[in-house]
């Protein structure tokens, strides 16, 4: 009883991963809902049947990249102590904005920014504010449990952020060739998260 389902899940999922490829190679003007079609090996009827319009359909495809990427699974459901947790989860959110798909998504969206603003809106939405809001909870409960004494966890969160991304992802932003060693990268994310939760250290 659950094939039909399970065939147009599957052809929603085909429908995003082409269309995923077709935005982050082409981005969003020059690629056309019959592109899409094609290459998921779909009609153009099915892609509407799915998906409304072209908006739709790249807002969805972005997020659906976005959860591949694993941005639901940046910070675990039991946390633990502060700075292991902190570090664990800085190392994941290095990797993920780092990946080459990651990568294409960011300049995707950097480069629509002007023309379709609200892309970039939803995209943001989708991405980054789901990340901010994930992690400013988590501090709160470190508040909550006397571990850290922050006054505005979500600006907490957005500075430990920043600091995360460092050197690294600006070189990768500028497509920069010449790259830092896994060492220093992870020396780095290390020392960063210490003296992130020094500042916010409970003295109580």
């Amino acid at each position: 009883m659950n094939k039909p389902r399970i065939k147009s899940e599957l052809k929603r999922n085909q429908i995003l991963d082409a269309a995923t490829l077709q935005f982050t190679q082409h981005g969003y003007a020059a690629t056309s809902m019959d592109h899409i079609a094609k290459l998921a090996g779909v009609s153009k009827q099915t892609v509407y049947s799915h998906f409304g319009n072209k908006d739709e359909l790249f807002i969805t495809a972005i997020s659906y990249k976005c959860e591949q990427l694993g941005v639901t699974e940046l910070l675990p459901e039991n946390l633990g102590p502060v700075e292991s947790t902190l570090t664990l989860f800085s190392q994941r959110f290095f990797a993920m904005i780092t990946s080459t798909d990651s990568m294409a998504v960011h300049r995707t969206c950097a480069a629509e920014c002007v023309a379709h603003p609200h892309l970039s809106k939803l995209f943001f939405e989708a991405g980054p504010l789901f990340v901010i809001d994930k992690l400013a909870n988590c501090l709160a409960e470190y508040h909550r449990r006397g571990e850290l004494d922050i006054e505005d966890c979500r600006e907490a969160a957005i500075q430990l952020l920043a600091i995360i991304k460092g050197e690294q992802w600006t070189r990768l932003e500028f497509n920069i060739a010449e790259s830092l060693s896994e060492q220093e990268i992870n020396h780095y994310l290390q020392r960063s998260v210490r003296l992130f939760v020094r500042g916010y250290q409970s003295l109580g």
